[in-house]
């Protein structure tokens, strides 16, 4: 089927620019749409979501990748609950243009802002989640990226002390999430708010706060990023019965490598598998 892409801009409430892609099939009446939303430090133009964007409106659901206002170099000074409520414009368009219920699909850090939306808002016009790269617990996550336990405890209490002290809005370097990547920039504010031991970035706690909604995670078991290796799906599956997780096929190599947190060359079998997953609990066009 013939879609037309096309780039948008939706403004929040309180004036801050969200960029975006939207994918509208020629000819399809489908009251299914989905929402895409991408992970730390990451852009609505990643590569997964533009292919999945393609094959969804080729399939003829009409299909949005949105910015929240922590994309990007921005991730480390925006708190999770404003940047996760950035989600309601990609909806509101999908609305807008026809739908009658959303599928909202967030990859890596946004298997948190996702389930962390519908969690705070339990808006009805979401029909499903979808986890791509799926996290179990970012605070984890975040003490494995640090070095472990004892300095994770050290820079949190540096980072209390910090806006204790009225420096809050001041930033530091945290550790890359795997080796070879840039370190990270943080506020300490947003450091504590989207790190720190009680921090609402738990999937599998978010998760059972859904309702009875059909969520859908995958992940490839080459992934190496912190949050997503085992336990985390055991314990996903274990906070929602409504949970179908899908692990793909293990490389022959079995290398793991940064690549495979973004489905780099992989993106049909993702698809597929999502295709299957929507297709059993009627999300048809």
């Amino acid at each position: 089927m013939k879609f037309t892409t096309e780039l948008i801009t939706l403004d929040t409430d309180d004036g801050i620019a969200l960029s975006g892609a939207l994918w509208t099939p020629s000819h399809s009446d489908a009251k299914t749409a989905i929402a895409m939303f991408p992970g730390t430090g990451a852009e609505y133009y990643q590569p997964l979501f533009i292919r999945l964007g393609e094959q969804l409106a080729a399939a003829g659901y009409r299909a949005i990748s949105m910015n929240r206002r922590d994309h990007g170099q921005y991730f480390g000074f925006h708190p999770l609950h404003d940047s996760a409520m950035d989600q309601r414009y990609a909806i509101d368009l999908l609305c807008g243009r026809g739908a009658s219920q959303v599928l909202m699909a967030g990859h890596s850090y946004g298997t948190v802002t996702v389930p962390y939306y519908v969690a705070e808002t339990n808006d009805q016009r979401v029909a499903g989640l979808i986890l791509l790269a799926a996290l179990g617990d970012m605070r984890r996550g975040s003490m494995l990226i640090l070095g472990g336990q004892e300095r994770y405890d050290t820079v949190i209490a540096e980072a209390e002390e910090a806006v204790a002290a009225g420096r809050g809005d001041e930033t530091f370097l945290i550790p890359p999430m795997v080796a070879g990547y840039p370190p990270m920039v943080h506020s300490y504010n947003v450091f504590l708010d989207k790190r720190g031991p009680n921090a609402q970035v738990v999937p599998i706690d978010l998760i059972q706060k859904v309702g009875d909604r059909p969520l859908f995670a995958i992940r490839d078991p080459a992934d190496p990023f912190p949050a997503t290796l085992p336990p985390a799906q055991a314990m996903l599956e274990a906070a929602n019965p409504n949970l179908a997780y899908q692990l793909l096929d293990d490389k022959p190599t079995g290398q793991k490598g940064p690549n495979a947190h973004y489905f780099d060359g992989r993106e049909d079998e993702v698809f597929r598998h999502l295709m299957e997953w929507m297709q059993r609990h009627g999300f048809v066009t």
